[in-house]
């Protein structure tokens, strides 16, 4: 590829990484694990529950320290604790895409720099 098109998609790579940078820059907080609705019988022999009408609550679940720990969202709680861990997702999905657009800017500067080293005049090509 010459070096014309490799500054080009330089560039173009060094945008991509610009805007994750946006992202994990944001200051919203975050929270790890996930936010469900959770659907369960509690066993009393003449509730609702035994006809199939299950009771819900929302539950956050999250990993710490490799065990799975699951707690009961507060009442009202359940949306602003979804938009945080959605929030999350996203900042851990931006943290991986700059890796990989900080590896494909490194290659492609490689690829630019053999592209434009010259040899002088009389002098051999090292390999």
């Amino acid at each position: 590829m010459d070096a014309s098109r490799l500054r080009q998609r330089l560039r173009a790579v060094g945008q991509q990484i610009e805007r994750q940078i946006c992202v994990l820059l944001e200051s919203a907080p975050l929270m790890r694990g996930g936010v469900y609705r959770l659907r369960r019988k509690c066993g009393k022999a003449g509730c609702r529950c035994t006809r199939g009408e299950l009771h819900a609550s929302w539950v956050w679940l999250a990993r710490e320290k490799g065990v799975q720990r699951m707690r009961a969202v507060p009442q009202g709680q359940a949306a602003r604790w979804r938009e945080r861990a959605q929030r999350h997702r996203c900042y851990r999905l931006a943290r991986r895409e700059l890796v990989r657009q900080c590896r494909e800017a490194l290659r492609l500067a490689r690829q630019l720099e053999a592209a434009r080293v010259v040899t002088p005049p009389g002098v051999a090509a090292r390999r």
